[in-house]
């Protein structure tokens, strides 16, 4: 490997740990594999006591044949599935951390699932991105404010 592919190699590691969006793996047992900073800030939990840990497990309040269920596509299509928080208004319980929002129990989440094909092209992990949209459910549950002129 070169010196810059390393270096590429490092600023991606370094992205993924610090990007504003959580990051999980997880293999086709539901086990966590990979878990970046953003979920360690906000639910609090460190990749150390997570990893190879059933996500079940770490968030048993997470409905595991619901989820299993709307996992299935990602594995056996290759396809995206996806949880909107007015679906759901979140998957993992985790605390909102944004001061004018603060007050609030818990983070509103939009989810997506992603295949991960190995070099075989078969699909044994899938990666979730989780976004923040709590300012988003906010301004769409705030009382309209309207001018008459």
């Amino acid at each position: 490997m070169s010196t810059e592919d390393f270096d590429q190699f490092h600023w991606m590691l370094d992205m993924v740990q610090h990007i504003d969006m959580g990051l999980i793996v997880l293999d086709r047992d539901f086990h966590i594999q990979m878990w970046n900073g953003f979920m360690i800030h906000h639910s609090g939990k460190h990749a150390k006591d997570v990893q190879n840990r059933s996500l079940f497990e770490v968030f048993p309040e997470i409905n595991a044949p619901w989820f299993r269920a709307k996992s299935q596509p990602v594995f056996e299509l290759r396809c995206r599935s996806f949880i909107v928080w007015q679906q759901r208004p979140y998957l993992f319980r985790c605390r909102h951390v944004r001061p004018i929002t603060g007050q609030l129990p818990f983070m509103y989440q939009n989810i997506t699932m992603h295949p991960m094909a190995n070099t075989r092209g078969e699909v044994n992990h899938m990666f979730i991105s989780i976004q923040d949209v709590t300012n988003e459910a906010l301004a769409s549950q705030s009382p309209k404010v309207t001018t008459s002129s």
